[in-house]
C-alpha cells in the first residue's frame, strides 16, 4: 500500500531576521521590488511570476498549480517551492500539513490556511524566522481598484464579491498568534483597506532601518 510522504517541517533558517512577502495586490505597482534584492523574500502565487528570483514561493490553490504558466515558473524557480496541497506531482513541491483557524500553526511541519494564502505564508516565514523576527507584507490591500484585482496579470477564475471579508475574518485570527510566537508583523502596501489590523509601516522605512510600529 503505498503511503504519502510525511509533510515538510519548516527550518528555522533565518533566526531573528527581517522577510517580505508580497501577495497579489495592485499596490504593489507603486513600490520599488528591486530594492528587496537581497534581503529575505516569500512570494504568493503569481507574485512569482514579477519577482523570480525570491527565496520562496508559497501557493495554496491547485487551480494555480494547474496552469501551464504556473507550472513553468515552478519549474525555473531557484527557491523553495512550499504548499499546503497534495494536488501536485512534482517532487520539487514542498508540501506541509494544512490547519484551520483560528491561529497560526505551531508545529514546524504545518501552515494555517483556509479563505487566503496569506494566513499560510505568514505562518510559514514565522517558522522561518522564529522569536523577535519581524515579518512585512507587501499587496495586502484588501480590496481591489476599479482599474485591476492584482498587480500581476488576472486569474482566470473570477474575483468573488465579499472574499476579502473572508480574508480578514481569518487574518484577524493570526494577530494573537504572531504575538505569541515573539515575532512582529507590519504592513507595508500603501492604502490598504486593512489599517486595524497590522501596524501600517512605509517600504523604505524598513530598507532604510526605521523599523517601527
Amino acid at each position: 500500500m503505498s503511503r504519502d510522504p510525511p509533510f515538510w517541517t519548516v527550518p528555522q533558517l533565518w533566526p531573528g531576521e527581517v522577510v517580505y512577502i508580497i501577495g497579489g495586490g495592485p499596490s504593489v505597482l507603486s513600490q520599488d521590488l528591486e530594492r528587496l534584492r537581497g534581503q529575505r523574500v516569500i512570494v504568493i502565487n503569481s507574485s512569482v511570476h514579477v519577482v523570480p528570483w525570491a527565496d520562496f514561493l508559497f501557493f495554496g490553490d491547485w487551480r494555480w498549480w494547474n496552469e501551464p504558466d504556473n507550472r513553468i515558473a515552478v519549474a525555473n524557480f531557484k527557491g523553495h517551492v512550499v504548499t499546503t496541497t497534495k494536488m501536485r506531482t512534482d517532487p520539487k513541491v514542498k508540501v506541509c500539513k494544512k490547519t484551520r483557524p483560528p491561529g497560526l500553526a505551531i508545529e514546524r511541519d504545518s501552515l494555517m490556511q483556509l479563505w487566503t494564502s496569506l494566513t499560510a505564508a505568514t505562518n510559514l516565514a514565522a517558522h522561518l524566522v522564529g522569536r523577535v523576527g519581524a515579518i512585512i507584507w507587501l499587496g495586502a490591500d484588501g480590496k481591489i481598484t476599479p482599474e485591476r484585482t492584482h498587480h500581476h496579470k488576472p486569474h482566470r477564475w473570477p474575483h468573488k464579491p465579499g472574499a476579502y471579508d473572508k480574508h480578514l475574518k481569518d487574518l484577524i485570527t493570526i494577530v494573537p498568534s504572531l504575538w505569541q510566537m515573539g515575532v512582529a508583523a507590519f504592513n507595508a502596501s500603501p492604502g490598504t483597506a486593512w489599517v486595524n489590523l497590522l501596524p501600517l509601516i512605509k517600504l523604505e522605512d524598513v530598507l532604510e532601518g526605521r523599523l517601527a510600529a
